[in-house]
């Protein structure tokens, strides 16, 4: 089969799971990324016959894209800052939010930096998950001490085998609650970052087959009874744990904007790409 026919193939078998232009996209992505071919060359050169030895991968693929597993899944990496960030059953996959997140912290943190007279700068991303804004602290700030926790195994277990290539030290990735106490022998910290759960239980509703029935629960959601209970958690590492004139930053559920910024002194809300209230930065 051509390379066309793999991509028109798969985005007719999704069609039923998601928009037309959507179903493409993956499509194209999919057939794409696991041919280690450039995306442009389905328009350029759309006749390409595909390997045959390539073709049961494809067919494999297009199987688990059908019974709705997410694409980054399926390629078993997503794109993060720039960064390849492997990615697979019980890891969430980052959205476009938190790579927001990411922006806005890492500009904070160009100042932070420039200010500090420390001998050591240290950065925190509490709920690492695959680690990738772990690691994308690590990229663009080698000179800095990044470490990422969180309590899944699953999510431990991508973050510790990340693949990317730093200029510095690789993040320091352990094993912790943050409904607990922060381990002893932590270092204080310039800048602490978190995405912790925050979708509510009655939320689920409204979200795609492809998350709720793929993407890790313990990762996503919250009861409806405590919706903030890992923002006050988070309240008590940053606490014990940020520098005077530290930065914490936070992605947050848009519902509870006002109520999540109570939870600290001084926040301040900050909107995502949609306008949204989405994010918290705490100056210590």
């Amino acid at each position: 089969m051509t390379l066309k026919a793999h991509i028109d193939s798969i985005t007719a078998s999704l069609e039923a799971l998601y928009p037309r232009e959507e179903a493409h996209a993956i499509a194209v992505r999919t057939v794409t990324g696991l041919l280690s071919v450039p995306e442009y060359k389905h328009l350029s050169e759309p006749e390409t016959e595909v390997d045959a030895d390539k073709e049961a991968l494809l067919e494999d693929a297009a199987k688990r894209l059908a019974a709705g597993e997410p694409m980054q899944y399926v390629l078993g990496y997503t794109w993060f800052a720039g960064l390849r960030i492997r990615v697979g059953s019980g890891v969430l996959i980052p959205r476009p939010e938190t790579e927001q997140l990411y922006e806005l912290a890492a500009e904070d943190c160009d100042n932070l930096m420039s200010a500090s007279e420390d001998d050591s700068f240290n950065i925190l991303d509490i709920c690492t998950g695959s680690g990738a804004l772990a690691y994308a602290f690590a990229s663009e700030f080698p000179e800095a001490h990044v470490y990422g926790c969180d309590i899944s195994d699953d999510a431990l277990r991508y973050a510790s085998r990340q693949r990317v290539k730093l200029h510095g030290a690789r993040p320091v990735i352990f094993k912790a609650d943050v409904m607990q106490a922060p381990p002893a022998g932590l270092p204080k910290f310039d800048l602490i970052v978190s995405n912790p759960p925050y979708v509510t239980e009655s939320e689920k509703g409204a979200m795609r087959p492809n998350v709720l029935d793929w993407e890790p629960e313990l990762a996503l959601f919250v009861s409806d009874d405590d919706p903030l209970a890992y923002y006050r958690a988070v309240a008590v590492w940053a606490d014990a744990l940020l520098k005077d004139n530290g930065s914490l930053w936070l992605e947050i559920n848009e519902r509870f904007g006002e109520e999540t910024a109570a939870l600290f002194t001084g926040a301040a809300l900050i909107q995502d790409i949609n306008g949204k209230d989405r994010f918290i930065v705490v100056k210590k």
